[in-house]
């Protein structure tokens, strides 16, 4: 068994090197230009993972500049990069932080995460923890009980488990989650990659390629029904009072995140839910002006800071 086990790592470990190798030429064709003035503070979260820190792009915006006595706090968005749980990616969201930045008046944190196969669940999930504990490190900057947690893609799943899964433990130590901002998140990994259909696939990402990324962040299939893994098996209550979930129809990840959606409307709990008519999954990164993908796009993102300035008023 254990033979097995190393053999499954090394499959996992030289598919995440292509992937990798893959990505880093992509990326690199994306997004690069910043909103105004506005540039990244780079700075590193100690983890509880002994000699572990978790590099983090901090968004000021501009009239964060001073500080002293009289400066106020202010609130502040968690952001994680996508990756598949794989992918080394921090500084992929640069335009649409420094843009939420620039617009709403909140600080932003670009956090980065372990990643698997070599870091398997829970690390990202203690990362994540670890990072929104930090906040409170810096009581003359953050408001801790004004917190707002958002990501693209699988990284969606963190900031929903944030709100959810790990809402307790942080609201322990005085941090609030009050919002969550996902866009195309998967929401259930027990269900099987290969499983995931829509009517009219858009470049959809391959059930293959799906599969090797649950094996990756969750080698264990035991611990996909681990809300802190599937936060669309979350109980309903743990979740914040304001939600908003964007999806796209041609994404294979939409019909588990659409019910996520609905199972959470009713109530007291404000629920903000899109779906994108014709796009693809990652269909905001590197888009072109004037092209349907940039329309969305630019829906999408004024979208999210309507509800975060609504969320957080005079910021």
């Amino acid at each position: 068994m254990a033979s097995d086990g190393f053999f499954t790592y090394l499959r996992l470990k030289l598919v995440a090197v292509l992937i990798r190798f893959i990505a880093r030429i992509a990326l690199a064709q994306r997004d690069r230009q910043l909103p105004g003035s506005i540039q990244p503070q780079r700075i590193r979260i100690e983890s509880r993972e002994k000699g572990h820190f978790i590099n983090t792009d901090l968004y000021c915006p501009p009239s964060t500049e001073s500080s002293g006595p009289d400066s106020v706090k202010r609130p502040v968005l968690v952001n994680w990069h996508g990756s598949g749980f794989m992918v080394p990616g921090l500084g992929s969201d640069r335009a649409f932080c420094a843009r939420v930045a620039r617009d709403t008046g909140i600080i932003v944190m670009d956090t980065d995460y372990r990643k698997a196969p070599e870091c398997p669940f829970p690390a990202a999930v203690e990362d994540v923890e670890d990072a929104l504990r930090w906040i409170l490190s810096r009581p003359e900057e953050f408001d801790p009980k004004r917190v707002a947690v958002s990501r693209f893609s699988a990284e969606g799943n963190l900031a929903l488990v944030a709100s959810s899964s790990l809402q307790h433990n942080l609201s322990q130590t005085g941090i609030d989650i009050s919002a969550v901002i996902a866009v195309y998140p998967p929401t259930d990994v027990s269900i099987h990659a290969r499983a995931k259909t829509v009517p009219d696939p858009v470049k959809p990402i391959t059930g293959g390629i799906a599969a090797l990324l649950d094996d990756s962040y969750t080698p264990d299939p035991a611990t996909r029904k681990d809300p802190r893994v599937s936060p669309s098996l979350a109980e309903p209550s743990l979740f914040p009072d304001l939600v908003a979930i964007f999806t796209c129809q041609g994404d294979t990840l939409s019909p588990e995140a659409n019910a996520l959606a609905d199972g959470l409307q009713g109530g007291k709990r404000q629920v903000i839910h899109h779906t994108l008519p014709g796009m693809p999954h990652a269909f905001d990164k590197g888009c072109k002006e004037g092209t349907l993908e940039w329309k969305q796009r630019e829906f999408a993102y004024l979208s999210i800071i309507k509800t975060l300035k609504e969320q957080f008023p005079a910021y």
